[in-house]
Formats: C-alpha cells, structure tokens, sequence
C-alpha cells in the first residue's frame, strides 16, 4: 500500500487525459518513453503470444532439429511413424527424377553388385565342385546305389549324408496372440502344420514364463528347444516372434539372422502388427524376407578319395555318354520332323511306327497321286536304307491330289487350266472340240469330281472350218435409215452368205460337227429403246426368211434384235451410226451333240 494515504500515482496514459494536470508540449511525452517503453513493448508482445498459442515457423525451424534428435535418441517410434512418409516420397522422387536417384545412389550400387556377382559367382563355383566331387568319387557312386535301391532322389542322399545344418521352416507369430502370421518352407520339403508348431511353441513359452517367474521385471525368453532330430530356434519381438525349424547343428549366425530378419519386419509392418485383429493377409508380404532365413549348408571340405587319373577318366567316360547322347538325340529329331513332314504331307496317312535295333519300321496309306515317300525322306537327308515301309493303297479326297488326279486322266491340252470348286472341275482355256466333246461325254470322272463345268472353254475349229466360219462371218447387211427393205446389193450379200454357210455345212458335217447361224439386228442410236428393239427384230427376221428361201433349212437359224444394247465399235460417229444399221452373222460350230455348260 502507498504511504500517502493509499492513493495511486496516475499512469503515463492518465496523466495524459487528466483534466487538471498540465502537460508540457514534448517534456511529457519524451518522460513516459523513457520511463515505461520497454516494458509497455514486452506486454504487447506477451499478449500476441498468448493470443496466437503456437509456435510461429520460425520459431519451429529453430526447435526441430533440438526435438527429433531427443526423440531419435528415446526409442525408435520416431523413425517408424516417419518410416511410410518417407517410402512414398522416395517412391515420388524415384519416378519423378530417376536419374538424381540413379546419380545418388551409384557410389553404393556399384560396389553392391560387384559383392554379388562374386558371391553368387563363387557359390556356382562351389555347387559345381560339390556336384563333380560327389559324381567322380565312389562315396558319391555309393550314394548313387544307396538312392536306386531306396527310391530316394539322390539330391537328399547327399543332403541326409553331408548336411551340416538345414533351415527347413520359418514361422512368424504374434506376440499377444500366439496366432501365425506368415509361414515359408524349404523347396522339397513336406511342410509341418504350422498351426500346431505355432500353438505348441506358445504353449511352452508360457509354460517357462510361469515356472521360472522369479518375481523381477524382467522375464526369461525361451529362445531354442528340441523336438526330436530337429532344433527349434525362437527370437522374440514386442509385437512378433519369429521361429525356424532346423535340422542339424546350427551355428550362431543363425539366430542373428532371425534377430535381423524380426527388426526388419518390426519395422516395415509396425501399424499391421499394432493393429493386429486375426487377419493375416497383410504378412503375405513377409515372406521374402522369410525365405531368406531358408539354407542348407553341406560339408565341402571332406577328401574324394579319387587321384587325378581316376577323375580324368570318368570325365572322359561322361563326355563319351554326353556325345552318344547328343547325336542319338539329333538323330531322333530328325527322324521326328521327317516324320511330320510325311504326316502333312497330303495322300499320307502314316499308321504305325516302330524303332527297331538299326531300322525304322513304317505302314500306312497311300495315295497313287500322292509323292512318293521314300524321296521325300532322302530329300530331308536321312538314310533309306535303315527304313522299312509298308503301304496299302486309297483314294485321298485331298483338293490338290483330286486335282492331280483329274489332269492325269482327263490329258488336258496346254491351254487348258483345270480347277476344283468344292466337287465340280471347271475347265478354261481353249480346246479343240472334240476334246470337249470327249470331257462333257465322259462317263468316268475322277474320284472326287461329281460335275464338269466347260463354260470357260473356247472351242479350236480345224483351220478349214475356221476360214469357213470367218468368210461367213465377215458379211454384215446395210439399212438406210429406220428401214427394213433390203436393196440390191443386200441381197448379193445374202446370196453369198447362204452358199458359204452351205458349204460349211458340208465339211462340218464330213468331220462329224454341227453348224447354227446367229443372226444379229442392230440399229442406230436414233429414236427410242423400244422403237430401235423392234426395228432391229424385223431386219433380223428379214433377213432370215431370205436366207430360208436360199436354201438353208434344217438348221438351228436364229434370229435376235438387240437394238442399241450390243453396238458395233468404231472410231467415227458416223461410221458407227451406219455400221450398226445392219444385220450380221454369227456362226456356231459345235462337235457332234450340241454342248452345255455343266455335265454331271
């Protein structure tokens, strides 16, 4: 309390707005800097502190570094909480910028793989040593005999007699739960129930935990027991035990490498074992790095028992049996693709094949227009005379052998080309007539063909009825304009055309042929479709009623107008306006019967 009766001195702010103390212009002012500035600043900032209640990014940026490495030194959760952050942004940084990766990592991935390469280099060198010692020495003969009399694969003959020690399964438990996480067996191996292994081992951990309980805070571990022949090794975790079966005697390394593996699972699985609610699926993951506790180490050291000569002889002995085997194995493959090459091939059917001594015994089918078996083994280079072949005769429906079976029965010309189309031959090209007379007569077709079909075909007339047929053809009869009356000279033309088709007649005849005549009207481009068709119908008609009336009768005679549908070509419009008023000829000359298209 004051001693002046309890009253207050004003502050600097009071004496500011108090109406009876007089203030000086800057005396004032420049006093109550100096007296209260300091501490007035300190309060302002005090307050904003206390109005803001957080560390300002400044001030986190200075007191990081202190806290983390106070945290790194208490325990590891620091390092497992930042463990998934720090995986993914490595996994960003890896596919974003692979090459800086690449760069960072380099000086560390080189020697890596050196170290591997070598490791796995000198571990093929020690397989092959193992496998020839074990091969060359009469302890390895005798571990031979021992696994074709029992029936057991050599390689575990060798394992049970030289095995130093075996890690024949890894178990991962939950701590808490005793329930198995993961399991991993070694190749070969029939598994043990790892359910009962797991139930079993927390069975006598809590067995050992409760009868040698000695009261203090720290609990005795069971870390190894046996079951019979095998040893079982056991490293405990806070969250997860991790257990191998071994056979043998193991060394230390072993426990160290469970101890190694159990940090790495503890480490990259902390939430799934934390978060543990009887679902295993998310330590699938973990075998990897189970099957890396998964070895068998044999002895290597032991004598072989066999001199330098001995082991030169049986590598000389093998490589005989090596040669043997690899020429009777080429030998093989190339008896086996000539083989196939006969089953392909069209008209084979091979049915039976035996290997005797020194010969190949073979019998089937085949077809007389199929090639010839024996030539096409020697062309493939095999030896014939070590084959013995025996084949019945059949009809192939194979396309290509009805078609070479057709081209040597029917003896086409050169001009003709035949072809198959389902089972009908068609036939194109040019023939003299009589040939196509004997193919659409012919009562024998061969097996496959059940129709010919000659439509393609274009007869080749004996030259003296071709001239016959050209000097018949070669007239054409003129019209005037929208006419149908024939002049003079048209009817000299006529006459003409009846005394040479007569005297084709009588050689077609002599020869055995057949003559029609075709007579063609055609008009001009004047007038309308259907006048022009009716036009040239009545020329035509004309025409062949004079020709009836010349004396050529009993003859097939027909007449066509085609109007402007089939005109005559020529390089002036006029000309072909005044060609194509006209009537022409058409000859027919056919061998003996008159031909179709088709003959079934």
């Amino acid at each position: 309390m004051p001693e002046d009766g309890g009253k207050v001195d004003p502050l600097p702010e009071e004496l500011d707005s108090a109406p009876n103390v007089k203030q000086g212009p800057s005396g004032l002012t420049e006093l109550r800097r100096l007296l209260v500035g300091e501490e007035r600043r300190r309060l302002e900032e005090l307050e904003r502190r206390l109005d803001e209640l957080s560390l300002t990014p400044e001030e986190l940026a200075d007191k990081l570094p202190d806290a983390v490495a106070l945290r790194t030194a208490r325990d590891k959760q620091l390092a497992r909480s930042l463990a998934p952050t720090l995986q993914d942004a490595f996994s960003e940084s890896v596919r974003h910028n692979p090459q800086n990766i690449a760069h960072a990592i380099f000086p560390i991935l080189g020697p890596a793989i050196r170290k591997a390469i070598g490791e796995t280099m000198a571990g093929i060198v020690n397989t092959i040593n193992r496998a020839i010692e074990h091969s060359l020495s009469l302890r390895g003969l005798k571990w031979r005999i021992e696994a074709w009399r029992t029936g057991v694969p050599f390689a575990q003959i060798v394992v049970k007699h030289a095995l130093v020690y075996r890690v024949e399964q890894v178990l991962l438990i939950h701590a808490e739960t005793g329930l198995l996480l993961a399991e991993v067996t070694a190749e070969g191996l029939t598994a043990q129930d790892a359910d009962l292994i797991s139930s079993m081992m927390t069975a006598i951990r809590d067995f050992v935990q409760d009868s040698f309980d000695s009261g203090s805070e720290e609990k005795g571990d069971l870390r190894t027991f046996e079951v019979g022949e095998r040893t079982v090794l056991v490293e405990q975790g806070p969250e997860a035990h991790i257990a191998a079966v071994v056979s043998g005697q193991p060394p230390g390394s072993v426990l160290e490498q469970l101890q190694a593996t159990l940090e790495t699972i503890h480490l990259h699985f902390t939430v799934p074992l934390t978060n543990f609610d009887g679902d295993a699926t998310p330590f699938e993951q973990t075998r990897p790095l189970l099957q890396e506790c998964l070895q068998t180490v044999v002895a290597t050291d032991r004598p072989t028992g066999l001199g330098l000569a001995p082991r030169i002889a049986w590598v000389a002995a093998i490589l005989v049996v090596v040669v043997l085997a690899s020429l009777a194995f080429r030998s093989a493959q190339r008896w086996r693709a000539a083989l196939d090459v006969l089953e392909d091939e069209p008209g084979i059917v091979l049915i039976e094949l035996e290997r005797g001594w020194r010969t190949w015994h073979l019998s089937g089918l085949l077809d007389p227009a199929a090639a010839e078996p024996m030539s096409l083994l020697a062309r493939m280079g095999l030896d014939t005379t070590r084959l013995e072949a025996r084949w019945n005769p059949y009809v192939s429906f194979e396309p290509s052998l009805i078609l070479a079976r057709a081209n040597r029965m029917l003896d086409p010309p050169a001009s003709v080309a035949l072809a198959l189309g389902g089972d009908t031959l068609y036939a194109a090209g040019s023939a003299t007539p009589e040939w196509i007379a004997g193919l659409v007569r012919s009562s024998s077709l061969p097996p496959g063909v059940i129709a010919v079909d000659v439509s393609g075909l274009t007869e080749i007339l004996p030259p003296e009825l071709a001239e016959l047929k050209d000097d018949v053809e070669q007239h054409r009869i003129q019209f005037a304009i929208g006419s149908v009356a024939l002049d003079a000279t048209a009817r000299a033309i006529l006459d003409d055309v009846a005394n040479a088709f007569q005297r084709l007649r009588d050689v077609a005849e002599e020869r055995n042929y057949e003559a029609a005549l075709n007579i063609v009207g055609r008009t001009d481009t004047t007038g309308s479709n259907e006048t022009n068709r009716l036009l040239s119908q009545q020329r035509a008609d004309g025409v062949r009623s004079i020709l009836a009336g010349r004396g050529i009768q009993g003859v097939a005679m027909n007449a066509f107008g085609v109007g402007t549908s089939d005109p005559l070509s020529s390089t002036s419009a006029i000309d072909q306006a005044r060609i194509n008023r006209s009537v022409s000829f058409l000859v027919r000359v056919t061998f003996g019967t008159d031909r179709g298209g088709t003959q079934e």
